[in-house]
């Protein structure tokens, strides 16, 4: 990782701009009318307030991806003070991304909206492509804009 202020500073913008776009996680009116009494088996399942759980998922979402872009940008802040190896770096990048990714995919399963689910789980998976990809040990994402701006209009915003 580099030393210079510049990273810092674009490290915490990008941090910024992701909580930004996510942070309005809200669920639509529309999304206030509960879900089926029962599933495709006859076995009863419990009436599902879409809009709560919306609101919910949207807001666990966010904080899971708020902790670990602030994980990354507490880390680049640290390195300015405390150098760290390029590898060492790159495998705190690639740590946070993982469990991010994986936290969303545990939020991603609790959604009962559909399209809040696969807001979620794209999220979660532009984050797993990214992990395969040469920038998987950057904190810079503007790969991740567009899932993470899908995931904002799947929340209403």
């Amino acid at each position: 990782m580099t030393n210079h202020p510049a990273r810092v500073v674009r490290t915490v913008l990008s941090l910024v701009v992701a909580a930004g776009v996510a942070a309005g996680c809200q669920p639509t009116e529309q999304e206030k009318t509960p879900a089926a009494a029962s599933s495709a088996t006859g076995a009863p399942s419990p009436t599902v307030d879409v809009a709560a759980n919306s609101k919910q998922v949207c807001d666990a979402a966010l904080a899971v991806s708020k902790e670990h872009f602030v994980g990354m940008a507490d880390d680049a802040i640290a390195a300015i003070d405390k150098p760290v190896s390029a590898k060492e770096a790159g495998e705190k990048v690639r740590a946070h991304y993982t469990a991010m990714a994986q936290g969303l995919r545990k939020e991603a399963a609790r959604a009962a909206d559909p399209q809040v689910r696969t807001a979620v789980e794209n999220l979660a998976g532009a984050i797993e492509k990214r992990l395969t990809g040469p920038n998987a040990t950057k904190v810079e994402a503007p790969d991740l804009d567009p899932t993470l701006k899908a995931l904002d209009t799947a929340c209403g915003h």
